[in-house]
């Protein structure tokens, strides 16, 4: 499993539960003992948030090493936990992607902009999956682009399914630049995107356009490839690493 050389840690969301039980079973006495109680609640529902978001990036990483949506296998859920919809997937692809691409050096060593271009399919939970993390040195920004204009300055480009002029337009403004475009229409790869999430017996997966990535200078880990459901195009003498 691809861990990016760092160890997963189980989510404290239990912890919270049973401090949310033991609240719950506390006679209300005072206002001072309301106000602590009310305080308790707030740290299970931010505990349960860590947890969901540790959950998906773990999901992620397992995504991307071959185990979820091939061999099954998934982390066990917490008691009362939601299963994880399509596009909790897809925020954790899209997290994790970041580790296994490599741009240009001249393409800069600031923040991994991810963009999602128009409506935001992912609420809150990609910014919740970045938050705090880092690859390479470099952390990880949430941007949402109402316009194709600003593009330009993204690492990574989501371009949700919708209206076809909308997504030529902003597949047009980052023609030719090192930003890898990721998207969920079904003819993406053929219009010129490079990653293309496809649903397979119930689970997110991606088909990859190596041809399209490499003409824009955008590298796309052997691992990462390994894991597609299918590779259009062949890698530069060597590939990338």
């Amino acid at each position: 499993m691809v861990t990016d050389g760092r160890s997963f840690v189980e989510p404290e969301g239990a912890n919270f539960a049973a401090d949310a039980r033991r609240v719950k079973t506390e006679p209300q006495r005072t206002p001072v003992l309301a106000a602590r109680r009310a305080g308790a609640g707030e740290m299970v529902v931010r505990g349960q948030e860590r947890a969901r978001s540790n959950r998906l990036a773990w999901m992620g990483m397992l995504l991307l090493g071959g185990l979820v949506g091939v061999a099954g296998v998934v982390p066990p859920p917490e008691a009362g936990a939601q299963k994880a919809s399509r596009e909790d997937v897809q925020a954790a692809y899209l997290y994790n992607f970041g580790k296994f691409v490599r741009w240009p050096e001249n393409a800069g060593r600031g923040p991994i902009e991810v963009c999602v271009a128009g409506d935001d399919p992912f609420g809150q939970t990609l910014g919740r999956l970045v938050a705090g993390e880092q690859t390479n040195g470099r952390s990880f920004e949430v941007r949402n682009l109402d316009r194709p204009e600003g593009a330009g300055e993204c690492a990574i480009l989501f371009v949700g399914r919708g209206d076809k002029a909308r997504e030529d337009a902003f597949l047009g403004a980052v023609a030719g630049k090192p930003i890898l475009t990721v998207g969920d229409a079904p003819d993406f790869l053929t219009r010129g995107g490079m990653i293309q999430f496809l649903m397979v017996e119930d689970h997110v997966r991606f088909s990859v356009n190596l041809e399209a990535a490499t003409r824009c200078g955008v590298g796309l880990s052997s691992q990462l490839l390994k894991v597609a459901v299918a590779v259009t195009g062949k890698p530069e003498t060597g590939g990338a690493r």
